[in-house]
């Protein structure tokens, strides 16, 4: 086996075993490569099928399969009201999939946007204020859409009222 070949082995087996995401530097740390190898041998995996998505923590596997219900839904807002958006679906009880626009010429942008508690937003809105690229929303004045889950139909609903009274939720 080739050196490359056991070190993305080696990758699957790290992320597969590992309960939280594992950053780009501390695997290339781990393997003594630069991020930029890591970034090559991500792709290969996923391109090979490997469900491997980029969080904003580092990379994780996603062996999991959803257990409750899912929806999309579209919102409008302003970059200053992301906070109360996310923090709205996370406290009463949902936790967030992605992020999509619809682009002129490209068609649907998605984006894994894995947010489950009020610490993932906390990152999430770090990371995008020291980012120069902005929201993807910002493509489409505001409006997007999120992949959203529940445990229960109750809290969907709940979800639901309460971005349709804080005028976020376009129906």
């Amino acid at each position: 086996m080739k050196k490359t070949e056991r070190r993305r082995q080696q990758l699957l087996t790290m992320l597969s075993h590992s309960l939280a995401p594992i950053t780009g530097e501390n695997l290339a740390q781990t393997f003594n490569v630069t991020r930029q190898i890591i970034v090559n041998d991500i792709a290969h995996l996923r391109a090979d099928g490997y469900p491997i998505t980029s969080t904003v923590k580092g990379y994780a596997m996603c062996n999991t399969p959803t257990q409750g219900i899912l929806r999309t839904i579209t919102c409008h807002h302003t970059a200053a009201d992301v906070r109360t958006e996310l923090s709205t679906i996370i406290q009463l009880g949902g936790i967030i999939h992605t992020v999509s626009v619809t682009h002129d010429v490209y068609g649907e942008l998605t984006a894994p946007l894995p947010i489950n508690n009020l610490t993932d937003i906390d990152i999430f809105l770090n990371k995008q204020k020291k980012s120069s690229s902005g929201l993807l929303s910002k493509l489409n004045n505001g409006v997007h859409t999120h992949l959203i889950e529940t445990q229960t139909l109750e809290d969907m609903d709940a979800i639901i009222k309460a971005l349709d009274k804080l005028h976020f939720l376009i129906i």
